[in-house]
């Protein structure tokens, strides 16, 4: 449409031109300038013609060029979103799996923690026992044995006691029996039977008691 019009305005510009010429005087036939300006129109239509199809097929290079270009940024947009989605999903799933095994370790490390606790605790009622078993056991045999001694003491003294004589607040020992004192001295008459050991001579000198070499207010040798 935009050819037909210039070409109309090349035509009546050129019927202008003509009619300017022919009222200026200027004596040249109407048909040979009719005929010109048809040459000329005709010309601009051809020409039209030829560079319309040019125009039109640059033009549609470049609605399609556009339109491909549109596409491509579509189809790039969209596997970048695709993309980030795919990456913020494995994100997610690492993390999940990363708190379900702190959890799962938390839980372990808990276990374990419960374990040890009981198994020492075990271990302890164990020792507790045991101890109490053993302190129980020598309680008991400690019992037997002071039982044991303080009947065999008492035999003893009861058998002693019938041996040594008493006179004159003195205590004389029988023969072969002697008073023992705590230094590890023994004699055979003291006033105090109750503060000495009263045993054989041969047992006496066993035990590596010493006969004492002198006598004081309280014992003699």
């Amino acid at each position: 449409m935009f050819f037909f019009s210039l070409i109309a305005i090349v035509y009546f510009a050129i019927r202008w031109i003509i009619n300017h010429f022919i009222k200026n005087g200027v004596n040249k036939p109407y048909k040979k300038y009719t005929f010109i300006s048809l040459i000329a129109a005709v010309l601009f239509l051809t020409v039209g013609a030829i560079a319309s199809p040019t125009h039109r097929s640059s033009a549609d290079q470049t609605s399609t060029s556009s339109r491909i270009s549109s596409k491509h940024k579509k189809k790039n947009a969209s596997n970048e979103s695709k993309r980030k989605a795919s990456i913020s999903k494995a994100n997610s799933i690492k993390e999940k799996e990363s708190s379900e095994s702190i959890a799962a370790s938390k839980s372990e490390s808990k276990e374990d923690s419960e374990s040890i606790a009981s198994s020492e605790s075990e271990s302890s009622k164990k020792q507790s026992e045991a101890e109490s078993s053993s302190i129980a056991k020598a309680s008991s045999e400690s019992s037997v044995a002071s039982s044991s001694s303080a009947k065999k003491a008492s035999e003893t003294s009861t058998t002693d006691n019938a041996s040594y004589t008493q006179k004159g607040g003195w205590t004389t020992a029988a023969s072969g029996m002697v008073f023992v004192s705590d230094s590890n001295k023994y004699y055979t008459s003291v006033k105090n039977p109750g503060n000495y050991q009263y045993m054989t001579q041969s047992a006496a000198d066993n035990s590596g008691a010493k006969p004492a070499p002198r006598g004081n207010q309280y014992a003699r040798p």
